[in-house]
């Protein structure tokens, strides 16, 4: 997948799947946790934080976030 986060051939995940998920930062509501694809993460429009997805499967775990600004996030994209 060269250019997952754009090519709509070929998306990071599905959009179905992308739909039901939430950011899990607890700084906001679950309902207002919404992602979105930006490269090979996926980020929350209300914090910033972002989520690793590797073979289609999104690393959802708190402790594995990437904090919005850190060198990590950079690397992302």
């Amino acid at each position: 997948m060269a250019d997952s986060g754009t090519d709509s051939a070929s998306p990071l995940i599905p959009e179905d799947f992308l739909a039901i998920l939430r950011c899990v930062n607890d700084v906001h509501t679950r309902d207002d946790g919404v992602l979105h694809i930006d490269g090979d993460t996926l980020v929350c429009t209300v914090c910033g934080y972002a989520y690793i997805v590797k073979d289609g499967i999104p690393n959802m775990l708190w402790e594995e976030a990437i904090p919005p600004g850190s060198p990590e996030a950079s690397k992302t994209l």
